[in-house]
C-alpha cells in the first residue's frame, strides 16, 4: 500500500491564530506545587460513620476554632483510619465548610475506605481549598513531611506552624 502525504491548509493572515502560550512553569526537582504554607496545622479524627448531623458537628466546631484564630491560614490534617461509611450528609457539611473557609484552608486526609474516600473526592473536586486525600496516614504524613509540616522523625518541625490537635466530640 502506498500513502501520499497530504498537505494541510495554511492559516491566512486574515485567519484568527491562537494565542501564543506560555510554557508551563516546572517546579524545581524534588518540590511539588502547591499553596504556601499554612499558618497553624489542625489535627482532626474524623468518627467512623460520617453522616449529616456529626458532620455538621465537627464542621462547627472547626468554624468555632477559625473564629478563635481570626488571622492566618489553617492546614486541617484530618485523619479518617477509623472511618468505615460517610454520607452525602457528611460531605454536604464539609461542601458547606469550603464556601466559607477556602481561601483560609488546605487539607489533607488519611482516609484508607473506599466510600468516605470517595466522600471526601466529591468535596474536593467541588473546593475551593486545596485538598489532598491518600490512602494511609503514612503516605499523608510523607506528603506533609514534603510540604514542610512534619520533621524527619515525623513530629512538627521547630522552625514549622504549630500543630493544634481539635478534639472531635461528635
Amino acid at each position: 500500500m502506498h500513502y501520499s502525504a497530504v498537505r494541510m491548509p495554511t492559516l491566512s493572515q486574515s485567519e484568527p491564530q491562537p494565542p501564543d502560550r506560555a510554557p508551563p512553569v516546572r517546579p524545581g526537582p524534588g518540590r511539588i506545587p502547591s499553596p504556601p504554607l499554612a499558618t497553624c496545622v489542625v489535627w482532626i479524627s474524623l468518627p467512623a460513620h460520617g453522616d449529616e448531623d456529626n458532620g455538621k458537628a465537627l464542621c462547627e466546631r472547626i468554624r468555632q476554632f477559625v473564629r478563635a484564630h481570626p488571622t492566618g491560614t489553617f492546614c486541617f490534617m484530618l485523619e479518617g483510619s477509623d472511618m468505615v461509611n460517610a454520607r452525602i450528609g457528611y460531605a454536604n457539611a464539609f461542601k458547606e465548610l469550603d464556601r466559607e473557609l477556602g481561601g483560609r484552608m488546605e487539607v489533607v486526609c488519611a482516609i484508607p475506605a473506599p466510600i468516605p474516600r470517595m466522600m471526601a473526592y466529591t468535596v474536593a473536586t467541588m473546593a475551593q481549598a486545596p485538598w489532598t486525600i491518600f490512602r494511609t496516614r503514612t503516605e499523608a504524613d510523607l506528603h506533609l513531611r514534603m510540604r514542610g509540616y512534619l520533621g524527619e522523625q515525623g513530629g512538627p518541625r521547630g522552625d514549622g506552624p504549630p500543630h493544634l490537635w481539635l478534639q472531635n466530640r461528635v
